[in-house]
C-alpha cells in the first residue's frame, strides 16, 4: 500500500513547486513575447477581447509561442487583464541572486522552453548610469533590451556575447524596477550575467 502511495505523495508535495514554475513560465512568456505587441494596452485603453473564445485565444498564443495548454492560455489572459489595470510589467516571482550573478541554474526558470528568450529581473535601479556583463561559451548575436516596469525600453541593441564577455551600459532617468529581455535567433547557450 505504501509503495502505491509514494508516487502520489511525491506529486502532491511537488505541486506547489510545479504551480510556481508554471506561474514563472507564464510571466516570462508574457514579458518576453506578448508585451512586444501588447505593451500599449494598459489602463484599459483597449478592451480585453472577451468575445474571443478559448480556442481562438489558444490559436493566437500558438502563433507566437507554440501550442500551450489551457492553464497557460488562461494565465496569459489573466496577465493581460492585470496589465490593463496595473499598467506595470509583472515581475517573475524569483529572488535576485545575493551576489548579483545569474548563472545557468538561476536563469533556467527565466528561460522559455525554446531557449531563445529570457526575461531577467535587474532589481530596483535609481537614476544614473548602470551596466552589466554577459558571457557564454559559444559566441552568439543576441538582442538585449533593458526595460523599465513602466514599459520604457532604455537600452535596445544587438550584441555578440561570447567567452570574452560583453558589457552593456544604459542610463536610468526614473527610479523603478528594471529587467533584461534577451532574444536569440537560435537557442541561447549557458549564459552568465554579472554586475
Amino acid at each position: 500500500m505504501l509503495k502505491a502511495l509514494t508516487p502520489l505523495l511525491a506529486l502532491v508535495m511537488a505541486s506547489p513547486a510545479l504551480a510556481q514554475d508554471a506561474a514563472t513560465t507564464a510571466i516570462v512568456m508574457f514579458d518576453s513575447v506578448c508585451l512586444t505587441c501588447h505593451e500599449g494596452e494598459c489602463s484599459g485603453r483597449m478592451a480585453l477581447r472577451t468575445e474571443r473564445g478559448s480556442e481562438g485565444l489558444a490559436g493566437h498564443v500558438a502563433g507566437y509561442v507554440g501550442r500551450q495548454d489551457e492553464v497557460m492560455v488562461s494565465r496569459l489572459k489573466g496577465l493581460m487583464s492585470q496589465l490593463k489595470t496595473e499598467c506595470r510589467l509583472p515581475p517573475p516571482p524569483v529572488a535576485l541572486p545575493a551576489d548579483g550573478i545569474w548563472d545557468g541554474a538561476s536563469l533556467a526558470p527565466l528561460t522559455l522552453a525554446d531557449r531563445q528568450r529570457l526575461f531577467v529581473p535587474l532589481g530596483p535601479l535609481n537614476p544614473g548610469t548602470h551596466s552589466t556583463s554577459l558571457r557564454q561559451d559559444e559566441p552568439q548575436r543576441l538582442r538585449l533590451q533593458v526595460v523599465a516596469d513602466s514599459f520604457d525600453i532604455v537600452f535596445d541593441q544587438d550584441s555578440t556575447v561570447g567567452p570574452t564577455g560583453t558589457r552593456i551600459h544604459w542610463q536610468v532617468e526614473e527610479p523603478g524596477q528594471y529587467f533584461l529581455r534577451i532574444i536569440g535567433r537560435r537557442p541561447v547557450g549557458t549564459l552568465r550575467i554579472s554586475p
